[in-house]
């Protein structure tokens, strides 16, 4: 696949994601607070442990941490605030999980055969044949996505050395992505992505240079 071609799969994948964030975040925003309430409320329960270790005369990291370990009110709480947490995060990722599987594979399954994403930019989900996939065979293709992400996309690094454009989840699923165009306004949508990945990274350099400066100081 030429790098033009992997520049157009790449585009229509990030505009997708642009319109999925407000279905996502809408999705996943009370199992995330869920697990918001929890750390806050494990975190009150630390402190109160810790105070009523100190209030003991428990100031040694030794003795505080035994004091901690004996305290069953902090191990309750522990115990029910690390579950909350990890209910909430599930919940999110879950929901999150559902609202991708309903817009890829729903969309890909419609008589567009494509993302609002791989619309814009002229692609197509179709068989290896040329034809319509099933909608099993495109649920298969979505869950066969994971491991791609799971291993650092290396799944998805596939079209860069195939000549048919396949990755993983294509080559799992039976399935490729034709056709393909690059809008006038596609070079826009790059530099406004180049242009939020230097802030976000000046952003990171910053706090870690004042870090480095109160440590200094």
């Amino acid at each position: 696949m030429s790098a033009q071609a992997f520049r157009v799969r790449y585009a229509a994948y990030s505009l997708d994601l642009l319109l999925l964030s407000p279905l996502l975040a809408l999705a996943a925003w009370r199992p995330a607070m869920r697990a918001v309430a929890a750390h806050a409320e494990l975190q009150g329960a630390v402190e109160a442990a810790i105070e009523r270790a100190f209030l003991q005369g428990h100031f040694a990291l030794l003795s505080l941490t035994a004091a901690l370990r004996e305290d069953a009110v902090f191990r309750e709480a522990l115990a029910t605030g690390t579950a909350g947490i990890a209910a909430g995060v599930l919940g999110a990722v879950l929901a999150a999980v559902a609202v991708f599987a309903l817009w890829f594979v729903g969309f890909e399954a419609s008589p567009w055969q494509a993302s609002p994403g791989k619309r814009a930019f002229g692609l197509r989900v179709v068989g290896a044949d040329g034809g319509r996939v099933p909608l099993l065979r495109l649920l298969l293709r979505f869950l066969a996505a994971a491991p791609s992400w799971l291993l650092l996309h290396l799944g998805h690094a596939l079209v860069l050395f195939r000549a048919d454009g396949r990755a993983l989840h294509d080559l799992v699923a039976g399935t490729r992505v034709d056709g393909g165009h690059w809008p006038r306004w596609a070079g826009l949508w790059l530099g406004l992505q180049g242009l939020a990945v230097c802030a976000l990274l000046s952003w990171v350099a910053w706090v870690f240079l004042q870090a480095l400066l109160v440590l200094g100081l």
